[in-house]
Formats: structure tokens, C-alpha cells, sequence
């Protein structure tokens, strides 16, 4: 089974993009892609998504497992693939909950937003976003805007704004989060307009 780093080097390579032309596209350096690919850095969603986007394929493409197609997707709590195993370089760590399904137009994960992160950082991605908060309170930053969001509550945005989520308190928040996975048609207008 290949790995997230794995699976993005096998797709730049798959359509013959050098780390330096990777780079100038995502806007990231050529070391922290070199890093991601070595699995030796945890790269946030968003960051994934500019990747993705960079290398004209869909952001779920690094999380499917290599299989016959499914119909039917079930996950149960063992099952769920862990994407970063330290959070606090970003102030989350998450999971996929629907690796096992193909050719998705969206893509689940459950994020655990860890108590008092040092980094701030301001996520971007084609697409929109959908957040659920279920256990604990979440700080979100939408824009200029701040709104804290207590459990059962949704968010729904066009992740192109600037956004983070973070614990409002010193303990954990667990978040459902969907990214969606824009047409390509779409990607390519958003390209030529």
C-alpha cells in the first residue's frame, strides 16, 4: 500500500513534472515538496489540494485505495487512514474515512484540532468546504472574520478564502470535514476565465 508522499511523487512523475516545475506551480519550495514526497513532512489538506490541483488531478487520487471500484464505501473506526501522526505542526492531525471508494466528488475526513497550537497558519484551496463540529469548540477564521462554533454546528465556504479552525479551549475539538472535489470542467474554466 503506498503513502501519501509515495502516491503524489507517483503522480508527478506519471505526468512528467519536475519538483522545480511542481514548485513554481504550487507556490511551495522545492525542499518541502522533496519532503512530502520522502514522507518526511505532513503537509496540511490545503496544501495537498494546491498539489492536486497543480498536477491536474483530484485531491481523493492520493487517498483511494488501488482496488476494484466500489458502490459502497464502509469505514469503521479501525479502518480510518491516519494522514499526519503529529498535529502540532499545523495544530490538527487528521483522517480519511473514505479511502476505500473511487473516483470521489468530495472527500471525508475526521480532524482532532489539538488544545493551544503554535502555528497560525491560513489555509486556501480550490473548491468548497464543509465543517461539523462534534466533540469540544472550535475557533474559525473565515476572511478577516472570527466565529467561535460549539458542537452540532456546520459550516459551510468557499475554501479560496483564507480559513483555519482551531481549538477555542485547552482541550481537543473534533471536526467532520468534507472537501469537495471541483470538475475538472470547472477547474478549467476557474484556469481560462
Amino acid at each position: 500500500m503506498l503513502i501519501l508522499g509515495e502516491r503524489i511523487r507517483q503522480a508527478r512523475r506519471k505526468k512528467s513534472i519536475t519538483l522545480d516545475t511542481l514548485a513554481r506551480r504550487t507556490g511551495l519550495t522545492t525542499g518541502y515538496l522533496s519532503k512530502i514526497e520522502r514522507n518526511l513532512n505532513n503537509p496540511p489538506i490545503a496544501t495537498i489540494s494546491r498539489i492536486a490541483t497543480a498536477l491536474g488531478v483530484k485531491l481523493t487520487d492520493f487517498f483511494q485505495e488501488v482496488a476494484q471500484p466500489r458502490r459502497l464505501s464502509i469505514v469503521r473506526p479501525d479502518e480510518r487512514k491516519s494522514i499526519t501522526k503529529d498535529g502540532s505542526l499545523f495544530g490538527y492531525y487528521y483522517q480519511a474515512l473514505a479511502h476505500e471508494y473511487h473516483d470521489k466528488s468530495m472527500e471525508p475526513f475526521l480532524i482532532t484540532l489539538i488544545a493551544n497550537p503554535t502555528d497560525k497558519t491560513f489555509f486556501t484551496h480550490v473548491g468548497e468546504e464543509m465543517m461539523f463540529v462534534l466533540e469540544g469548540t472550535m475557533k474559525f477564521s473565515y476572511g478577516e472574520e472570527e466565529y467561535i462554533v460549539e458542537p452540532g454546528a456546520c459550516l459551510y465556504f468557499d475554501a479560496s478564502v483564507p480559513h483555519r479552525g482551531q481549538s477555542a479551549s485547552d482541550k481537543e475539538a473534533k471536526v467532520l470535514v468534507i472537501v469537495s472535489n471541483p470538475s475538472e470542467k470547472k477547474e478549467e474554466e476557474e484556469n481560462n476565465g
